[in-house]
């Protein structure tokens, strides 16, 4: 393997790991989010809660590798890769205050944060699309995850 592949795949690495720990960071300032989200009233469809600790990791995997391959194009296309990583930022900052402001009982706080993420991540895939087909491919699973939680978090605020 060449020198500028393994710089590459430690960049790779690098993202997955670190908004792996973003992630984890998050729910750990939550708290203890599975006995609160037991404690809640829920509405149906509501996944169990052992279903998040599957997702999750996944889903940051996922919108690291897609965040490295607009990274990974700042070479060719600055301008565009920059101004996509910028709302890449924001969405990434979004997901980590969500869950602590959600599981501190602020539930229509949260409400506001998520419906303003799903907003941003809509707008990361628009700009990933531009730049890398896949980058944006990959935040898909992610959007669609966040759309289902944003339903959960507007019916746990309306039922608790």
């Amino acid at each position: 393997m060449t020198s500028k592949k393994l710089k590459a795949l430690g960049q790779l690495i690098l993202f997955i790991v670190g908004i792996e720990l973003i992630g984890g960071l998050s729910g750990l300032l939550a708290g203890d989010i599975k006995g609160i989200y037991n404690n809640l009233k829920l509405p149906p469809l509501a996944p169990p809660d052992y279903l998040f600790g599957i997702v999750w990791p996944v889903l940051y995997a996922l919108i690291a590798i897609s965040a490295y391959l607009i990274f990974y194009k700042l070479k060719t296309q600055r301008s565009e890769g920059q101004n996509a990583l910028f709302y890449f930022g924001i969405q990434l900052i979004l997901n980590f205050i969500w869950s602590i402001i959600f599981f501190k009982g602020y539930f229509w706080l949260g409400v506001i944060i998520i419906l303003l993420l799903d907003f941003i991540v809509y707008l990361c895939i628009i700009k990933f699309s531009k730049i890398n087909k896949w980058s944006a491919f990959l935040l898909i699973p992610y959007f669609i995850w966040i759309i289902f939680a944003t339903y959960l978090s507007i019916s746990v605020a309306i039922l608790n």
